[in-house]
């Protein structure tokens, strides 16, 4: 391998440390951060309002599955071209292939955990006398809300991949994009700096995420991360 293709970590290091403090990983990195997270809140709450809707109400289930099944295994980057004719390059475009990809995951999660609240909890439900709107919102939600977290820390990790890969696709700005214009410069530190940037913005939105769930379910039992 030739060694000017692969530059010592050191090198990384150093070309991170001053992209940093010219600004230009901020710049880059905020892009990318905003079109993550945009998506992965659209894609997110799109897949758990369907999956627990499919769960929870079974003709609703069946009447969408076959659209559902057609769309789920379909590879986000695929739409790229799609999406380009109907929402241009750049912010909506990314929030777009990125939301799609988010909503699976949180779809199989939020429909596995509708049916969390066994049958042991709905009859307590019943002689309790909750209606079934109240049974929904206080006893179902809460019984698969460990489950659709699961699914939306996945959701997470495929945003960050995604909006990624979009941006070196059609999106001026961003790390994705960066990664891309170092790469086609000859520019393998700049290049290995970038990638080692997507690398700390997963790891810290991951931390971030499993903190909120920590909060979020301090009434559960502690278990592993």
């Amino acid at each position: 391998m030739r060694p000017d293709l692969l530059p010592p970590v050191s090198g990384v290091v150093v070309e991170l440390w001053r992209l940093a403090i010219s600004g230009e990983l901020w710049r880059q990195g905020g892009a990318t951060l905003w079109r993550t997270l945009a998506g992965f809140a659209f894609g997110g709450g799109v897949g758990v309002l369907l999956g627990f809707c499919c769960g929870v109400f079974p003709k609703f289930g069946r009447a969408s599955r076959t659209t559902v099944e057609f769309l789920r295994p379909m590879p986000s980057v695929a739409l790229i071209p799609i999406g380009i004719l109907f929402l241009g390059l750049g912010f909506g475009l990314c929030v777009g292939i990125t939301g799609f990809a988010c909503c699976w995951p949180a779809y199989v999660a939020a429909l596995a955990g509708a049916s969390a609240a066994g049958p042991e909890l709905l009859a307590t439900a019943r002689v309790y006398g909750l209606s079934r709107r109240e049974t929904i919102l206080l006893v179902r939600a809460p019984a698969a809300l460990p489950q659709v977290l699961a699914g939306l820390r996945v959701a997470l990790a495929v945003a960050v991949a995604v909006t990624v890969t979009t941006e070196m696709a059609a999106a001026g700005s961003g790390l994705g994009s960066f990664i891309l214009e170092s790469s086609l410069a000859r520019r393998p530190d700049a290049m290995y700096a970038g990638i080692v940037a997507v690398g700390l913005l997963g790891f810290g939105l991951n931390a971030a995420f499993v903190g909120v769930r920590g909060r979020v379910l301090r009434w559960m039992p502690r278990r592993g991360h």
